[in-house]
């Protein structure tokens, strides 16, 4: 008797025992407090085409990769966040490739990355940028040509969201803007957002990866040089 009370409390025993391990394993409900947060921010992008000008003269001869070139918006620019990126911001990007013909090479060649673009002293945001478009000095780096893009316009195919200026007073828009000279004489091409390649400099061309070539000289680019410049800026949302 004694022997069958034993074994009952030993069986009793071993089932709590086991009990309480499957107890331990089951997870508990989370609370509120327990559950993730929710994400607190994302990227509101500028995507496309925006024109800018060369800040200082650039030579192959001169240059080597790594080097930085600076170049300054020539129009305003808004993200979708409502965000506005004044006329006259710095873009800064570096040399990814040079070759100088003077220097043995069969042609002089420049190929250009952009980094980032600085919306106000102290504040810069990345970016990933190309040129598009070149096109010649129109008589300063500090040239307002807010008319370049029109207004609100986008770069079609590219998921654009980025808006330009209005067009600034006398600025000249049209089928001659940018594709072809300007119909009075002597007058310089004006980058669009659809500009491509190389407009109204000799001796200079475009390649499909966005590398400026040239078979005859060395390639300078003075400053206020137009620079169309294909890009998409990430811009954290406060």
């Amino acid at each position: 008797m004694k022997r069958l009370c034993l074994s009952m409390v030993v069986v009793w025993f071993l089932a709590s025992f086991a009990f309480a391990q499957a107890t331990q394993q089951v997870a508990p409900n989370p609370s509120p407090s327990d559950a993730p947060a929710p994400a607190t921010g994302s990227d509101a992008d500028i995507k496309g085409a925006f024109p800018t000008t060369l800040v200082k003269s650039i030579d192959t001869k001169k240059l080597k990769e790594g080097d930085i070139i600076i170049c300054q918006t020539a129009g305003a620019l808004r993200s979708r966040s409502g965000l506005m990126i004044p006329s006259g911001a710095k873009i800064i990007g570096h040399v990814t490739k040079v070759e100088s013909k003077s220097k043995g090479a069969v042609n002089s060649s420049l190929a250009i990355s952009f980094d980032k673009i600085e919306a106000a002293k102290g504040k810069e945001y990345s970016m990933k940028g190309i040129l598009q478009a070149v096109g010649p000095s129109l008589g300063g780096n500090n040239l307002d040509t807010g008319g370049m893009s029109g207004s609100g316009q986008m770069m079609p195919g590219h998921g654009d969201t980025s808006t330009m200026a209005p067009p600034s007073q006398g600025s000249v828009a049209g089928p001659d803007s940018g594709i072809h000279p300007l119909s009075s004489g002597g007058s310089k091409p004006i980058l669009i957002r659809d500009s491509q390649g190389v407009l109204g400099i000799k001796n200079l061309q475009m390649d499909k990866d966005s590398t400026l070539t040239s078979n005859d000289k060395d390639i300078k680019l003075e400053s206020g040089t137009q620079m169309l410049i294909r890009a998409e800026i990430s811009i954290p949302v406060q």
